[in-house]
């Protein structure tokens, strides 16, 4: 998949990796998110950006099917 950076962001389908996740869980650490975004085999695009600031990621999903295996891997928001 291909990241798009751009702002504002695109009305995608999205999906939010909080820090209270990450911290708690110990499960995940963010490179691993962008590095799941990267080698996932997916022709569309994702663009990620900071949830309210300081709370954590937000993933953003050209592809509807993308969103929903980005979520069952990750159990986001």
């Amino acid at each position: 998949m291909d990241q798009l950076k751009l702002w504002p962001p695109p009305d995608w389908h999205e999906c939010v990796v909080a820090w209270k996740y990450i911290l708690e869980t110990h499960e995940v650490r963010p490179q691993e998110l962008y590095d799941w975004c990267d080698q996932h085999s997916s022709p569309s695009r994702y663009h990620v950006h900071g949830w309210q600031s300081t709370e954590g990621f937000a993933f953003r999903f050209e592809n509807p099917h993308d969103a929903i295996m980005f979520r069952l891997k990750w159990k986001c928001e």
